[in-house]
Protein backbone atom coordinates (compact mmCIF):
# COMPACT_ATOMS: atom_id res chain seq x y z
CA UNK A 1 0.00 0.00 0.00
CA UNK A 2 1.36 3.39 -0.82
CA UNK A 3 1.56 5.95 1.97
CA UNK A 4 -1.37 7.96 0.27
CA UNK A 5 -3.29 5.25 1.02
CA UNK A 6 -2.22 5.00 4.56
CA UNK A 7 -2.97 8.76 5.46
CA UNK A 8 -6.55 8.06 3.63
CA UNK A 9 -7.44 5.33 6.02
CA UNK A 10 -6.35 7.10 8.83
CA UNK A 11 -8.64 10.26 8.17
CA UNK A 12 -11.59 7.79 7.52
CA UNK A 13 -11.37 6.73 10.47
CA UNK A 14 -10.48 10.05 12.40
CA UNK A 15 -13.29 11.85 10.77
CA UNK A 16 -16.21 9.37 10.23
CA UNK A 17 -18.78 11.97 10.14
CA UNK A 18 -20.40 10.17 13.60
CA UNK A 19 -17.39 11.52 15.46
CA UNK A 20 -18.37 15.16 15.55
CA UNK A 21 -19.10 15.47 19.22
CA UNK A 22 -16.22 13.36 20.33
CA UNK A 23 -14.16 16.41 18.65
CA UNK A 24 -16.18 19.12 19.81
CA UNK A 25 -15.77 17.28 23.46
CA UNK A 26 -11.85 16.63 23.53
CA UNK A 27 -11.17 20.40 21.90
CA UNK A 28 -13.38 21.60 25.04
CA UNK A 29 -11.59 19.17 27.60
CA UNK A 30 -8.14 21.04 26.31
CA UNK A 31 -9.55 24.57 26.50
CA UNK A 32 -10.30 25.35 23.39
CA UNK A 33 -13.77 25.00 22.19
CA UNK A 34 -14.18 24.95 18.50
CA UNK A 35 -16.08 27.71 16.76
CA UNK A 36 -19.02 26.74 14.68
CA UNK A 37 -22.54 25.01 15.28
CA UNK A 38 -23.02 21.34 15.54
CA UNK A 39 -23.92 20.70 11.53
CA UNK A 40 -20.70 23.33 10.35
CA UNK A 41 -18.45 20.45 12.97
CA UNK A 42 -20.61 17.81 11.09
CA UNK A 43 -20.21 19.33 7.14
CA UNK A 44 -16.29 19.59 7.97
CA UNK A 45 -15.42 16.05 8.79
CA UNK A 46 -17.85 15.23 6.01
CA UNK A 47 -15.46 16.77 3.82
CA UNK A 48 -12.40 15.33 5.53
CA UNK A 49 -14.20 12.01 5.32
CA UNK A 50 -14.46 12.73 1.77
CA UNK A 51 -11.13 13.80 1.07
CA UNK A 52 -9.69 10.64 2.63
CA UNK A 53 -11.81 7.87 1.01
CA UNK A 54 -10.40 9.96 -2.38
CA UNK A 55 -7.19 9.33 -1.03
CA UNK A 56 -7.62 5.87 -0.06
CA UNK A 57 -9.63 4.63 -3.15
CA UNK A 58 -7.77 6.59 -6.29
CA UNK A 59 -5.92 4.30 -8.27
CA UNK A 60 -2.11 5.13 -8.43
CA UNK A 61 -1.27 7.19 -12.04
CA UNK A 62 1.69 7.33 -13.89
CA UNK A 63 2.70 9.59 -16.93
CA UNK A 64 3.23 7.33 -19.87
CA UNK A 65 6.64 8.42 -20.22
CA UNK A 66 7.37 7.15 -16.98
CA UNK A 67 5.87 3.55 -17.87
CA UNK A 68 8.03 3.59 -20.93
CA UNK A 69 11.12 3.77 -19.71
Amino acid sequence: MLVRQWLGIGMMFLFVPINGPLWRMSFEAIGHPLPGVDWQIFIACLALFISGAVLTFTPNLRPESIEQN
